[in-house]
């Protein structure tokens, strides 16, 4: 993958990602924790800013709906958050931690910060810009994707982030 250089990168940060992700697993089982590394972020904005609903969670993730629907799903299920009618409008729901959910999230607060300063070590060691870098990149495709920039180079028609199919200018 490394020959390959920028035309593995996606590639190669799923490997990177999957690879932490199993250690934060292993984490929480060595732990004796039912928890998932891919429900943390949707679980800490709640416990951070709940009450939240799926759309106020997916904007401020800046993840898809779907997305944020399946963890929370996966939430409910362990008990970790529960859902109630939105007092401005009953068809929308309100997600929160639970009573259990809180309580987990007081447990796994010394776990969390262990595997940020693991995580920062390996920053250090490794990749000591590589968040400043990760900044810059974000905000570069924000910009311009890179379906819209590889469409360019290729005279083809692209669709921006918001779905909408339009005919880049080269």
């Amino acid at each position: 993958m490394k020959k390959q250089g920028t035309l593995a990168f996606g590639t190669r940060l799923r490997r990177l990602i999957d690879r932490l992700d199993r250690d934060v697993l292993a984490l929480y089982r060595a732990a004796g924790e039912r928890f998932e590394p891919r429900w943390y972020a949707v679980f800490t904005a709640l416990r951070e800013h709940g009450p939240l609903t799926v759309g106020e969670l997916a904007q401020r993730l800046g993840i898809t709906h779907a997305a944020v629907s399946q963890v929370r799903t996966a939430l409910e299920a362990e008990g970790l958050i529960l859902s109630k009618p939105d007092p401005r409008d009953g068809r929308r729901q309100r997600l929160m931690l639970s009573a259990k959910g809180q309580r987990t999230a007081t447990r796994l607060a010394p776990l969390w910060a262990a595997i940020a300063s693991a995580a920062n070590e390996l920053m250090r060691e490794g990749a000591p810009t590589l968040m400043e870098n990760l900044d810059g990149l974000d905000q570069a495709l924000e910009r311009r994707g890179l379906r819209s920039r590889a469409g360019a180079l290729l005279g083809l028609d692209t669709v921006d982030d918001t779905g909408d199919t339009r005919e880049e200018d080269t």
